[in-house]
């Protein structure tokens, strides 16, 4: 009996590659999943900067008030590598009129009261294209 245990005490190379590939796997899920999360919490922070950007233009277009026709987007930056504001009403027949415009040169006439729509577009590092819109109804 005493030279069984003996023989039993060691640790085969079978064994031995199968614990090696089982964590092996475990790390590289691991390690993927952090780089998952790291995506995502930049596509979370890139869109919570188009939403303040999104909000301080559509409080500026309420206080345009009757003057909303001329009102020019700013420039903002800051969501991904490229972002536009683009400012936009409809017309009575539901054509999208982009800002500013000249109201004498018009085909239509426009409502009283006008929807006024923001879109956010921006662009990540590799490429994909994000939007967010808000709209609101403006007096004139």
């Amino acid at each position: 009996m005493g030279k069984r245990l003996r023989e039993d005490r060691g640790v085969t190379l079978l064994e031995l590659m199968f614990a090696c590939g089982v964590m092996a796997m475990a790390l590289s899920l691991l390690f993927g999943s952090m780089v998952t999360i790291s995506l995502a919490n930049k596509v979370t922070e890139d869109r919570g900067i188009a939403v303040t950007h999104l909000a301080s233009v559509m409080e500026e277009v309420r206080a345009a008030g009757p003057s909303v026709l001329g009102y020019v987007a700013p420039e903002l930056t800051g969501a991904g590598v490229v972002e536009a504001i683009t400012v936009q009403c409809y017309d009575t027949v539901g054509e999208a009129i982009a800002l500013p415009v000249d109201p004498d040169t018009l085909a239509s006439p426009l409502p009283n009261p006008l929807q006024v729509e923001c879109i956010a577009t921006w662009y990540d590092e590799k490429g994909h294209g994000f939007s967010l819109s808000a709209s609101e109804w403006v007096y004139r």
